[in-house]
């Protein structure tokens, strides 16, 4: 093996997990080839699971974004609404500002870093699903080996 310790402490807990598990689901041998093949479909499931999940809580972090939106406008529109100007360019001075104050908040750069750790979970879902519907052809492939071998 080479040195990884460059990227020790680089994907967020939750990635690791899944990678984590991913490399339990996918690591068989000749003692549990036969015990893989019967669990494919469990584990493709599982990992349909997992996706399904990950891209609801994705649409949380989105909806959480909308919400710190509104919560500023209506402060700045508690704010402005003394001032005397028309509806129509107070409603869009609102929407620039809130943009640029929202940017600018903390709570905005938690929740979009959030949201980039959501997005590399589920691309990582992604791809595992992708690697789990080619599982049957590794399996077949493995089990033609040990036989060529006589370990079957």
């Amino acid at each position: 093996m080479f040195d990884r310790s460059h990227v020790e402490n680089i994907l967020n807990e939750r990635l690791e997990s899944y990678i984590k598990e991913f490399e339990s689901d996918m690591k068989f041998d000749e003692r549990n080839i036969h015990e893989k093949t019967l669990e494919r479909s469990s584990i493709a499931a599982k990992w349909c699971r997992f996706s399904y999940e990950e891209e609801k809580y994705k649409k949380k972090i989105l909806e959480s974004v909308e919400k710190l939106k509104e919560q500023i406008a209506e402060k700045l529109y508690e704010k402005k609404k003394s001032e005397i100007v028309s509806q129509t360019i107070k409603d869009n001075m609102i929407k620039i500002e809130v943009e640029k104050l929202v940017k600018k908040s903390s709570q905005y750069l938690k929740i979009q870093e959030e949201l980039k750790n959501q997005e590399d979970i589920i691309r990582f879902i992604m791809d595992a699903r992708q690697i789990i519907s080619q599982l049957g052809f590794d399996l077949k492939n493995a089990i033609d080996i040990l036989k060529l071998e006589g370990n079957v």
